[in-house]
């Protein structure tokens, strides 16, 4: 919903200045009832990504409208662990085994049951490290 909401033809009239605040940094198209599903003109107003969020909260917290997750089709998450941890490394700096937004978008990407099975993998596999004097020993990733 959000990408067809941002196409040519479901934008709303005038100039992409915030209709709360005035603000003409990070604008983006507002849902006026908080649906997404419901791109019709009159239902459209431009709104800073602050206030965008703002209303959103306030509106979940009333029991209006509709939060929706971001979601990009074209974004592929981490598809094995050692992908996940070349991204998080990548993110921190600390491999230049892709760009910093290039890993970011990748983590974004990833699936959250993903992500807790990673996070699961990863503490299976430092508990196995732990010496039998109950030390910890050096991970080998």
């Amino acid at each position: 919903m959000r990408y067809r909401a941002n196409a040519p033809e479901c934008r709303p009239a005038g100039p992409s200045i915030c209709a709360f605040c005035g603000s003409t940094r990070n604008v983006e198209v507002h849902h006026i009832d908080g649906c997404e599903q419901n791109t019709e003109p009159d239902n459209l107003t431009w709104a800073c990504r602050r206030c965008n969020t703002l209303i959103g909260v306030v509106m979940k917290r009333s029991g209006l409208g509709r939060r929706t997750r971001q979601f990009n089709p074209a974004a592929k998450g981490a598809q094995s662990l050692g992908q996940w941890i070349l991204a998080v490394l990548s993110m921190k700096g600390e491999s230049d085994a892709m760009t910093v937004p290039a890993a970011v978008e990748m983590i974004r990407a990833t699936p959250p049951e993903d992500r807790s099975r990673f996070a699961r993998e990863i503490w299976q596999r430092r508990r196995e490290h732990w010496g039998a004097s109950g030390r910890y020993s050096e991970i080998p990733f």
